[in-house]
This record gives structure tokens, C-alpha cells and sequence, in this order.
């Protein structure tokens, strides 16, 4: 395994996340190696860091407290952000997507064509469509905009032998199952000014409706759909960076996702966070927060033109339309709420403004001017990003979900789990293989326990292809299979800058000829350091930029905790049961072809499927047994939406008026009318009926 380390160094003392984790590197008899990655362990008790922690502790910025004076109250902001849908251009929080187990359970325009294939003219057409009824011989044809999905419709690539990867295909789609998100807008301007009090917030966003090309019902726009299956945001503080692709940061740069890779943010004012000095005169700074990609992530969502905004909204506009305002003006807040319930209104909404919870949580130095920046915003208004981006980071860091069957468990409650589920555990870690993308206390590769302390993964390794070659891959990234990587290129694409999203890419480059890296080393945009004599094949071997690569189509391996309730499955949505993703695993995923040559390859490699991805040959008792298992990962306290998991009132679309076929024009708006669903607002206590599978919502 590769040792890298990042010129930060780790300072949260966080060995006793993996206490348990590691120690067991089991060498068992079976389909694998002995080579085998930690078992999981327990993950409780973990406290938040501190500037000084003398305890182990979640990772957190270690230069945190530079900015954010008061965590508490950065909390009550973060968690108020979060789920206020007046930081959507058209109605939508970031809890629109996340409201369920940190997921989303909606059947109905849940959709995506594919927007991400590299193909342009594949990007915009619904394979699940009634247009192709003549030729599918699986189940009942529909699909495309507004469709509600059915039971049917799973997986979206189904077989004559499902044990058989390369058995008949009856039926496949490269479609999505993802979240819906705005109507295709423009942003025109914001009605606001100091005074904007009394305005009504609802009518201080304006934007200019635009024809969407893709999201239409008879010519009426729908909401348009993400392309990629939302993920839980519950144990999230865990992971390394953010998103499928990885392309939240590890390091927060105040402004936007990509952290160090953004050549502008520090150095343009236009593109900074502006800092004041003792005469309120303001200067940009070059923000660098390490273990941060859930700050990087969070200031993604607001200005997608996809998920909650009109395109061309930038952070400061929001921040014109919500500084002054009350939070969660128009939703109801529960008064044993266990954040805001201290700050809930009787009516709606909390007593104080964002501006009052950005002064009490934040550094002065960060909001306290009068000055005016460059482009004439107020240094809150500027600075908003930040604001943002860490709050609700460290909301976020107290949803941990470490108290399920699973935990009590390994912490000596050997009655917690059924005879079945420890036999699922064992099928688990031995010939099941999930242990291998799925390791440590978070079940995931991808996380900062691991990385950090090299139990289990680093930043670049190296494995063994099925054609016999050797190749480089990101650690906790893998192409399993589940869709060819034409659909969906993953870790193997491209900023915004032109760089590669992978850091073997970008390692690989930096030893290219004519390459400005600081040394053969280093990963140049990230700032990792390669440490070549412990990657898993040929130590010592040095980088070479030739040398092949196995990241295209790759994406992060999510948490398994709580997966009973955060289906459907995959980067892509395509399997709706944890039957169907164990069936999936069994037969070796659904990249078709040999183990050397398969579906999974991409430009000159014939395969980039790990080799942990082949036949398992379980038995019908182990299949039903490792599922089980994945039962006993949820937490009681999340199924019922108790604190830390409980959160405000929302109202969001469930798909819009009609069908796939035919829909209603709003005049007001010239959209589809939205059918809406009231989230009610849950207190500490919890909710009285369960959170359900995603299954569970499909006729």
C-alpha cells in the first residue's frame, strides 16, 4: 500500500476510530488474498476536535478555530442552512435531496438520461422511454421525464441467468435514478437592498424561465434531474473528499469545491474570502482548510443550475437574499428540535437572522467591515461562501451514526446481532470480498480514518489487472462494473480547470516529460506526497507517467451504514434492493466479457475492474445472510429520526402534476405544477412511524 501523507499533518489523534479495525488483518482461505484490508470495528464515542484535542476525534480542519469562534453556534447555523429552502432559487434546500436516512426515497421524476456520458448525443436521450417499448423484452416500457418508477424497472440491466454477467441481457439502461432539482432558469437579478426587511424573501430572486432541451412533458418544462444517485450525507464528515468523482476537496478553499486546484481563489478579489484588518480595510486571503471536502461539497449544490439554483447565481447573491433574513422563515421548526429548538419561533422560523448567527459562530475579522468589496458587495455578503461551507460542515459532523446492532455488537453485546447477521458479518469479510472496498469502522476505503493512518488504503495503489498488468488506481475508487465507463467517466474526468479529477492522473503527469511537478513525488494540485515503496505490487517502483492507469469509470466506495435505507443503489440508482446488490456482487458486477477484456475497459485498457470484482459463487444462505448483515448497519436512531438525525418541516416536489406523457402548465411560472410533499418537523425525540426502504415506494 502506498504511504502519502498531506504537508498538513494529522493532528486529531484519531487511531481509536479504527481501535477495533485494526486489529485483525485476517489472511483467510477462500477467492482472495491474504493480503486482506482491516476488519470493521466500532465507530462511537468519537468527539469533535478541538485546537488541542488530548482525545481521539472526528477529522476537522486543524486551523478551524482561525475562523469559527464558537462551534456551537456554527452548528445552529449549519443546520439551519441546511434544510432552509429559501437558499434554493425556486423552493429547494439541501435537505430536499437528503431528507431521508440522508438520502432520497421519491419514485416519481427521479430520472436522469445519462448527462454524463462522454458521448454528447447519447446526454439527452431517455433509454427508459415508451419510445423504445417495441424493443424491450423486460418490464413494462416508460420512463423519461415525470415517470413514476415501478419495481419492475430494477435493475436497470437485467439478465437471463442473473449468476451469469455474461448470460442474455434482457433488458439495460444507462439511465440514472437521482434527485429532482430546479426548473432550467437564468438568474437575472435580486430586488433587495439593506432595507429589505419587509420584503417578501419569495419574490426577491428573479430569474428568466429557459427551455431545457432534456426535461420536458409536451413541451412544459419539469424539474430537471441530477445525474448521479444521491449519496447520504449521514457519516459523511468521514470522507476524504466529496462526491462520486472525488471532486470536493480535501482542502476547503473558502469559495468552492475544488480547493487548491481553483489557480484564482486567494489571489483574485473578485474570488476570494476578503479579510479586515483593525481599520475595516479589506484584502483577500488564500483560505487552505485540510479535512474539509465536506466544506468543499457543500458550496457545490447552491450554484448548480441542476439542483438548486437559476444558472449564473453566485454566492453572493445568496447571501443578498438571506443575511438579513429570519431562518427557515416560512417552515416550522420543532421547539425540542435538538439545535434549534432554543432558537424556534411559536410560529415558524427561528428569532434571529443568518447575519446574527454568522457574528456569534465567525471571527470578526470575517464580517465586521463596512467597506464594500471591489464588485460592491458587503464583506458577509462575500465572505458568504465560508459561512456557509463550514457550518454546515460542522452540522454534518454530528450526524454519526454509531450506535446500530452492528456496533453494540463488537462492543461486547454479543445479543445484539442474530445468529444470521454474524454469519452475514463472516460472509462479509471472507468470500463475499465486500471488506475490500468497503473496510474500517465507516465501511469505506474512501474515508479520512484510513487514509491517514494507512491501515487500509492511500491516496494512489497499485493492483493486479485480470489481463495480468499491473495499474495504478485512487484509493477507495473503483470501477465495479455497474455501467460502462462511456456513461459515466467518474474519478477518470476533468475539473473545471482542465485537470484530472484522479490522483494517479495527476501523479502521472508531473513525472511527464517537460513537467514543472516540484519533484517525481508529488501529486501537484492536491499536494500529496508519493511515497512509491509501499504500493502493493513492486515496491519501491518508481512512478512513470506511462504507466497504466485503472480510474476511468471509477467512483467512490460510499458507507454501508444505514444502506437499508438510503437505496436505491450505486453512483447510478439502478438497483433498488440489497437483494439486487448482493446478486449484482455475486456474479462478478455487470461489466461483460473475460476477467482480462470486459465492458469495464476504456480507450487502451481492456479492463479497469478491480480483481475483487469476479464470480463469488454464494449460496442462497449466504446471500440472505450478508444481507442481513447490511441490516444490522442501521441505526435505530435514524430509522426514527431521533437527535442528532431529527430536522425542520419541508415542502418538496414529488414529481409534477400528470405523467410521463402529459403534464399541467402553472401560467404563474410557465413550469409543470409541482405535486409537493410535507416533510413534517421532528423533535429530539423522534418520529412515531419508521423511515422505510426505497423499495418500499415502488408499485
Amino acid at each position: 500500500m502506498t504511504e502519502l501523507t498531506i504537508r498538513s499533518t494529522w493532528r486529531c489523534g484519531a487511531v481509536a476510530l479504527l481501535f477495533a479495525a485494526a486489529n485483525v488483518l485476517v489472511a483467510q482461505q477462500g477467492l482472495f488474498p491474504p493480503d486482506r484490508p482491516p476488519k470493521a470495528g466500532p465507530l462511537s464515542g468519537i468527539p469533535l476536535c478541538t485546537a488541542n484535542p488530548s482525545v481521539a476525534c472526528l477529522p476537522l480542519p486543524p486551523n478551524l478555530s482561525d475562523f469559527v469562534v464558537n462551534q456551537k453556534m456554527a452548528i445552529v447555523l449549519g443546520k439551519a442552512l441546511f434544510w432552509d429552502q429559501m437558499a434554493g432559487s425556486d423552493g429547494l434546500a439541501c435537505g430536499s435531496c437528503h431528507f431521508h436516512a440522508g438520502a432520497d426515497n421519491r419514485v416519481q421524476n427521479q430520472i436522469d438520461p445519462g448527462l454524463r456520458n462522454v458521448d454528447p448525443t447519447l446526454q439527452n436521450i431517455f433509454s427508459l422511454t415508451a419510445s423504445n417499448k417495441n424493443k424491450r423484452v423486460g418490464p413494462p416500457p416508460g420512463g423519461g421525464p415525470n415517470y413514476t418508477l415501478k419495481a419492475l424497472d430494477f435493475p436497470f440491466h437485467q439478465l437471463s441467468d442473473p449468476t451469469d454477467h455474461n448470460s442474455t441481457v434482457l433488458f439495460d439502461s444507462n439511465d440514472v435514478v437521482s434527485s429532482q432539482g430546479v426548473f432550467s432558469a437564468d438568474f437575472d437579478h435580486m430586488n433587495v437592498s439593506t432595507k429589505n426587511a419587509k420584503v417578501k424573501l419569495k419574490k426577491i430572486e428573479v430569474c428568466n424561465s429557459a427551455i431545457s432541451p432534456t426535461f420536458r412533458v409536451n413541451g412544459i418544462n419539469v424539474r430537471q434531474v441530477e445525474p448521479r444517485n444521491t449519496p447520504t450525507m449521514i457519516n459523511a464528515i468521514f470522507n476524504f473528499r466529496s462526491f462520486f468523482d472525488g471532486r470536493a476537496n480535501n482542502n476547503f478553499n473558502g469559495r468552492n469545491p475544488f480547493g487548491p486546484r481553483d489557480p484564482t481563489a486567494g489571489i483574485d478579489p473578485l474570488n476570494s474570502v476578503l479579510v479586515s484588518d483593525r481599520f475595516g480595510n479589506l484584502s483577500p486571503i488564500v483560505v487552505s482548510m485540510p479535512d474539509a471536502s465536506l466544506a468543499s461539497q457543500a458550496v457545490g449544490p447552491p450554484g448548480s443550475n441542476l439542483e438548486m439554483s437559476c444558472g449564473g447565481r453566485m454566492f453572493e447573491q445568496i447571501a443578498q437574499k438571506l443575511a438579513t433574513a429570519k431562518p427557515l422563515a416560512y417552515q416550522d421548526v420543532d421547539p425540542t428540535d435538538s439545535v434549534l429548538g432554543p432558537w424556534a419561533t411559536k410560529t415558524k422560523g427561528l428569532i434571529v437572522t443568518y447575519e446574527g448567527l454568522i457574528k456569534m459562530a465567525f471571527a470578526p475579522q470575517f464580517w465586521n467591515s463596512t467597506q464594500l468589496s471591489p464588485d460592491g458587495y458587503r464583506q458577509v455578503e462575500k465572505n458568504f461562501s465560508l459561512f456557509f461551507g463550514l457550518s454546515i460542515m460542522l452540522y454534518e459532523s454530528t450526524l454519526v451514526s454509531d450506535n446500530t446492532p452492528f456496533d453494540q455488537y463488537m462492543s461486547g453485546n454479543i445479543s445484539a446481532m442474530t445468529t444470521q447477521q454474524v454469519k452475514g458479518f463472516e460472509v462479509f469479510n471472507g468470500n463475499g470480498g465486500c471488506v475490500f472496498c468497503h473496510s474500517g469502522p465507516v465501511f469505506s476505503a474512501a474515508t479520512t480514518d484510513l487514509h491517514l493512518l494507512n491501515l487500509k488504503g492511500a491516496q494512489i495503489e497499485r493492483m493486479q489487472m485480470g489481463d495480468g498488468a499491473v495499474a495504478l488506481y485512487d484509493s477507495g475508487h473503483y470501477n465495479i462494473g455497474v455501467r460502462g465507463p462511456g456513461d459515466d467517466i467518474g474519478v477518470g474526468g476533468l475539473d473545471p480547470f482542465g485537470n484530472p479529477l484522479s490522483w494517479t492522473r495527476q501523479a502521472k503527469n508531473a513525472v511527464a516529460p517537460g513537467s514543472q511537478a516540484y519533484n517525481i513525488f508529488h501529486v501537484p494540485f492536491d499536494g500529496f506526497n508519493v511515497g512509491t515503496c509501499n504500493f502493493e505490487s513492486f515496491p519501491c517502483l518508481p512512478l512513470a507517467n506511462d504507466t497504466r492507469d485503472a480510474v476511468d469509470g471509477s467512483f467512490k466506495a460510499p458507507s454501508l451504514r444505514n444502506v437499508e435505507l438510503t437505496g436505491p443503489y450505486f453512483h447510478n440508482g439502478g438497483q433498488a434492493t440489497l437483494e439486487q446488490v448482493v446478486d449484482f456482487y455475486n456474479r462478478g458486477g455487470d461489466g461483460a466479457g473475460s476477467f482480462a477484456t470486459n465492458t469495464t475497459g476504456f480507450g487502451i485498457n481492456p479492463t479497469n475492474r478491480p480483481p475483487a470484482i469476479q464470480r463469488l459463487f454464494l449460496s442462497d444462505t449466504d446471500k440472505a445472510a450478508l444481507v442481513a448483515f447490511l441490516k444490522a448497519l442501521t441505526d435505530e436512531r435514524v430509522r426514527y429520526e431521533k437527535a442528532p438525525f431529527d430536522h425542520p418541516g419541508l415542502t418538496i416536489p414529488n414529481g409534477q402534476v400528470g405523467d410521463a406523457t402529459s403534464t399541467r402548465i402553472n401560467p404563474a411560472t410557465g413550469y409543470a405544477v409541482d405535486v409537493t410533499m410535507k416533510i413534517p418537523a421532528v423533535g429530539a425525540a423522534g418520529r412515531g412511524v419508521a423511515l422505510t426502504p426505497f423499495s418500499a415506494g415502488l408499485q
